[in-house]
């Protein structure tokens, strides 16, 4: 099987490569801007496209004789999207469409599986009912509109033959260490400041309410989707169980075994894009794909820091 990706050097994107690596027949491939040494060395198995997704010429050399995309470009936060629209709408909009039109001219219709958001797209939620894939999405950030947006381009160019496209609405994803100054990924940036001693602090009120979602959950949900079911379809990735930001910052201070700050500054600027609780109904993908989170919040985060203490 060929595989592409996009958004490879992220989170999210470097664990599906180690992921996938062995589990396909032939390298992976992954579309890239530019390349740090460390990004060069994370990806040296690699087959690189080196180009942007804005060039239907570098679309056109990525996407040829793949059978499978995996999706998960997309530049800003729902905190920082709201700042400059156009420019939201350029950077994460316009790549898509320009790998579409790129996928259509080859005239193959690969499958693709797109990263979308399950957090950003549903909205406000007064009846703390978890999200399911029929409700209605009213995004409350430029982020999560420019999500929803994908996911309609996508049903449409799967309607029209262009490809097989399986959305996946995934929640809070965690696993990984993540730098201190990061806006997205609460737990991989907590612990990696508690770990060193560093000023905690987080964004929007501590009182939010997420699902969260382990990378090797995320794994074995991209691989039960690899090979397309229907021509499109949109599962919720999550677990079904909600925690809020208080609770997920005693969970990591327990697992470490240490006391969190006295006060934890929060900033709440250009967090009013951000819903108040967001917990996603899973049924659809355990009864139709029989994938079920086989990893809970404590145990996932005392995995974090057992990797995170023998990498230091």
């Amino acid at each position: 099987m060929s595989l592409g990706l996009t958004g490879g050097k992220g989170m999210i994107g470097s664990h599906l490569i180690r992921f996938f690596e062995g589990r396909v027949t032939s390298p992976i491939r992954a579309i890239v801007r530019s390349l740090s040494p460390a990004d060069a060395a994370s990806l040296r198995d690699v087959e690189i496209t080196h180009g942007d997704l804005s060039s239907l010429h570098d679309c056109t050399a990525f996407a040829s004789r793949l059978r499978t995309i995996i999706y998960l470009a997309h530049t800003n936060t729902p905190i920082t999207s709201d700042a400059d629209l156009p420019s939201d709408g350029a950077l994460n909009l316009i790549p898509l469409l320009t790998l579409i039109q790129a996928i259509k001219d080859l005239g193959r219709c690969p499958h693709l599986i797109y990263f979308s958001s399950g957090g950003a797209v549903y909205g406000p939620n007064p009846n703390r009912v978890p999200f399911r894939e029929r409700d209605s999405c009213q995004p409350m950030s430029s982020y999560g509109v420019q999500k929803l947006a994908a996911e309609h381009y996508l049903r449409f160019a799967a309607l029209r033959g262009i490809l097989t496209a399986t959305v996946l609405r995934v929640g809070n994803a965690y696993g990984k260490l993540l730098p201190d100054q990061r806006l997205q990924g609460l737990i991989g940036v907590a612990v990696n400041s508690l770990l060193h001693n560093r000023p905690l602090r987080i964004f929007g009120n501590p009182h939010n309410v997420r699902d969260y979602v382990h990378l090797d959950d995320i794994g074995r949900m991209c691989e039960t989707v690899i090979e397309p079911r229907e021509t499109f379809a949109v599962y919720n990735v999550g677990s079904g169980i909600g925690h809020s930001v208080t609770e997920v910052l005693h969970i990591v201070a327990e697992c470490l075994g240490t006391q969190l700050p006295g006060e934890t500054p929060s900033a709440l600027e250009g967090a009013a894009g951000l819903p108040d609780w967001v917990v996603l109904d899973i049924s659809k993908a355990k009864g139709e794909l029989h994938w079920d989170p086989g990893i809970d919040l404590q145990a996932g985060v005392l995995r974090l820091i057992r990797e995170a203490g023998a990498a230091r």
